[in-house]
């Protein structure tokens, strides 16, 4: 087990509260209502969740064999409703952790312009519905394989969901989740919504990840011939990052075994190797992800891969839930290697606070360790699609700040001009139309 032992017990399946709007106008929002138990997707109504159909998340969540389904809903404060959808195994013990969960929060804006800035708090440029809906003006913004955030007018709603691999990996998963975000700001859309590409599936072959990582290759990158000689040493340091936590309880405990060996033999010299050992334990624990990707950045090999699928984990890591992804990668010999990482692995090149990851069906660079292709890092600042289209979005961003600011403020000329800029970039990159950007 690679994660801490810490973490793992503080650890819960799922059940993370998520934010949206729609209108609240009745004062029985004010109670909490729960659905009775039913292994039937048509739910009774009566949740209080706006036009959210208690089927709808059923089909979206539920497993084979879960028999009981619940959902409650509670005001937290004005113009403000959360609601939960929870799915159990028939017969599971009572106290068990949910097989799957949905979370929901709508929130009401006193006006469209506020809504709008709220969305774009995320960081993440908003794009059109991937379905039609009746005002073009409606936006969504995809902040991991299982969290979606919605606007229509002054409602925002945000949608997380914690469900089995078996569930998420449906292809027709993701636009259903989709289509619910957007039901909680009142958009009507049909149900249920078509995957992507699905009217065309029929007339085309179909597109497998791992073609589509063939069809995309990084550039060559040459390493020196003495490399080989770090790669044993990058391994280790790149596996002590995911036991950091461990490792420091283990440092310490050593110091006191190898302290009590060099009194018994009297070779005080072997002291020296405690501040060694405890020094790197910290040193790990603090800086150890960057440290290895650093590394691995520097003596791996280059290679094009692809996210097939996300998993649940049973780690929480900054009072996030932490998901694993499925990879797929081409290492030059052309065989695919599958593999796994989770979102505390921290293996983004260059590091940052903030770690974005790519999503299922991206395809992007990856760096490997010559003979341990499990010991990779993500490349984001090269030529790949997933890397040019994190570009497009932060550049979508910056546009959109610069023409609210010019908004705000027409006469002031430096924030014009600034706008201008921004959306020149824009379009230097070649990523307007990408971005959704006029």
């Amino acid at each position: 087990m690679r994660k801490s032992v810490s973490r793992c017990l503080a650890a819960a399946i799922v059940s993370v509260t998520l934010c949206s709007t729609v209108p609240i106008a009745t004062a029985a929002v004010a109670s909490a209502v729960a659905a009775p138990a039913s292994n039937q997707p048509a739910i009774p109504a009566g949740d209080l969740c706006g036009p959210v159909r208690n089927r709808d998340v059923y089909a979206l969540i539920a497993s084979p064999g879960d028999g009981t389904f619940s959902v409650d809903s509670s005001r937290e404060e004005p113009g403000k409703l959360t609601c939960v959808w929870s799915a159990l195994k028939a017969g599971a013990p009572d106290g068990s952790a949910p097989d799957a969960t949905l979370t929901l929060d709508l929130y009401h804006f006193a006006s469209v312009a506020r809504a709008r800035t709220e969305l774009r708090g995320f960081g993440v440029a908003p794009r059109a519905p991937l379905s039609r809906t009746s005002d073009a003006d409606d936006e969504v913004v995809q902040l991991s394989p299982g969290m979606m955030a919605a606007r229509r007018g002054a409602d925002v709603a945000v949608a997380r969901a914690a469900v089995p691999e078996s569930v998420s990996r449906r292809p027709d998963w993701n636009s259903r989740l989709e289509a619910l975000t957007l039901a909680g700001t009142g958009a009507p859309l049909p149900t249920p919504l078509e995957p992507p590409g699905a009217a065309s599936a029929a007339q085309s072959p179909a597109v497998t990840p791992a073609a589509a990582a063939d069809a995309w290759r990084p550039p060559e990158h040459r390493l020196a011939a003495s490399s080989a000689r770090f790669i044993p040493v990058v391994h280790v340091i790149w596996w002590l990052t995911h036991w950091r936590f461990e490792f420091v309880a283990v440092a310490i405990l050593s110091s006191f075994l190898i302290a009590g060996v060099a009194l018994q033999l009297r070779r005080r010299v072997i002291l020296w190797v405690i501040p060694f050992i405890v020094g790197y334990a910290f040193l790990n624990l603090l800086a150890g992800p960057n440290l290895g990707v650093g590394l691995i950045y520097r003596f791996g090999d280059q290679a094009p891969a692809t996210i097939t699928g996300t998993f649940p984990t049973s780690t929480v890591y900054n009072n996030q839930n932490v998901v694993g992804y499925h990879v797929l990668i081409r290492p030059a010999d052309g065989m695919v290697v599958e593999t796994t990482f989770e979102s505390d692995d921290f293996n983004v090149y260059p590091s940052q606070n903030a770690t974005r990851y790519p999503g299922s069906g991206d395809v992007f660079t990856v760096r490997y360790l010559r003979g341990h292709p499990d010991d990779f890092v993500i490349v984001k600042d090269d030529g790949s699609p997933w890397s040019k289209r994190l570009r497009c979005e932060d550049l979508a961003v910056a546009a959109g700040q610069a023409d609210q600011k010019a908004g705000f403020a027409a006469g002031n000329a430096s924030f014009r001009q600034a706008a201008q800029a921004a959306h020149a970039a824009l379009q230097a990159a070649g990523c307007a139309e990408e971005a959704g950007m006029d």
